[in-house]
């Protein structure tokens, strides 16, 4: 009899046991997230997310690759064309752009993007919807040297103010590195080019700085490492740059740092500024939407984005986050000064007129008809035919 009551406890606790044994046991909802290049400068952070994450959500993994730039597009490509992507991806917004226009993401609502910076978030729109949400942001600011400036009082704030110092005794030379990828693009997206005769102005502004010997000799070969250095040996009198080259001047030449000042990005005629921002996408056959929308919201927060910022030194998109001392109270030491000065940029971006559609190859054409004006002269320039090659591959 005490047998027979030992086997049907037994058979209880079995029957109790094991409805938990099988759940356990149920594999768990794969949530996968790209990044790219981050775990270096902010890894803790993003796995402390993750942890987060995971205990608001039991029952699922989080798989997170942190990509190399240079595989960041091949790779998406690969997982979309597959049907395999991952839920959540970290881009920029050019290839971002370029997967809306093939209709493989997923959009956000408004309500998705009230938290972040109206400005930022209408870079990621496409025919009106959103095809993005931002991360971070960067724009650069301009750095001088005082000592070029000491007998030039001349206040440099737009491109055109440069040609003022052709009137200085030793008149301070400008280091820009205009032939390397979408430089002179940017620089003519903040002429609002309406005609040839606005690209034409522009063209011959450059082509008048460089005949007067207001620009560096290796303008057109230089790339913006190079253009650096040329600042820290004094070649160059003021550069435009970010937070992160103003700090490799700090390191490397710290009697040029100490005789500097920070102003503005230079800026043109609508006058507005570069800002680069990287942003988060999810594909349109992502398993886990949901999930992803909420992890991106979580990531960020107001405390999220101000520790990001602070290990990655970038701009954070969180209104809220914003609005922290950190963002506004700042010293004239320049990193300090270059951080404040950047963020009030934030609400006057640039609109990137271009477009992002055959991008590479505007850029290639804008930089060659530059290089030609530059060492062939004006009468081998022709305005109208770059105008409309333009148009033509933005329509393309």
């Amino acid at each position: 009899m005490v047998y027979k009551k030992i086997l049907a406890c037994i058979f209880i606790f079995c029957l109790i046991l094991i409805p938990f044994l099988i759940k356990k046991n149920e594999p768990k909802t794969k949530f996968t997230f790209w990044t790219v290049q981050l775990k270096a400068p902010a890894g803790d952070l993003i796995q402390k997310n993750i942890d987060k994450f995971k205990e608001k959500h039991p029952e699922i993994e989080v798989v997170w690759v942190d990509i190399p730039i240079a595989e960041a597009q091949k790779r998406t490509i690969a997982s979309i064309l597959g049907n395999t992507p991952p839920d959540l991806i970290n881009l920029n917004p050019e290839f971002s752009v370029s997967l809306a226009q093939i209709g493989v993401l997923n959009y956000f609502s408004e309500e998705d993007a009230k938290d972040y910076l109206p400005s930022l978030v209408d870079k990621l729109r496409y025919e009106g919807k959103i095809y993005a949400l931002p991360f971070y942001a960067t724009s650069a600011v301009t750095i001088f040297n005082k000592e070029s400036f000491k007998d030039c009082n001349i206040d440099i704030k737009t491109y055109d103010d440069i040609l003022k110092l052709k009137n200085c005794k030793k008149p301070p030379v400008y280091g820009i590195n205009l032939n390397e990828n979408d430089t002179f693009s940017k620089i003519l997206n903040k002429y609002d080019i309406k005609d040839e005769d606005d690209i034409k102005d522009v063209y011959y502004l450059f082509k008048k700085m460089n005949d007067e010997g207001l620009l560096l000799k290796d303008t057109l070969t230089i790339n913006h490492r190079e253009l650096v250095e040329k600042y820290m040996s004094n070649s160059a009198s003021f550069i435009v740059t970010g937070s992160n080259f103003i700090n490799m001047i700090k390191e490397n030449a710290p009697d040029i740092y100490k005789n500097s000042y920070i102003k503005p990005q230079l800026t043109g005629k609508n006058g507005k500024y570069d800002v680069s921002i990287m942003n988060f996408i999810i594909p349109k056959r992502a398993k886990n939407v949901e999930l992803a929308k909420e992890f991106i919201e979580q990531l960020l927060s107001k405390e999220n984005q101000i520790e990001f910022s602070k290990k990655t030194n970038t701009l954070p998109v969180n209104k809220s986050a914003l609005l922290n001392s950190y963002f506004k109270n700042c010293s004239n030491e320049l990193i300090e000064k270059s951080r404040c000065t950047s963020i009030k940029q934030l609400n006057n971006p640039n609109n990137d007129s271009f477009g992002y559609k055959n991008k590479k190859e505007i850029n290639e054409t804008i930089n060659n008809y530059l290089e030609n004006l530059f060492i062939n002269g004006i009468k081998s320039f022709n305005s109208k035919e770059l105008f409309y090659k333009i148009e033509e591959l933005k329509e393309n």
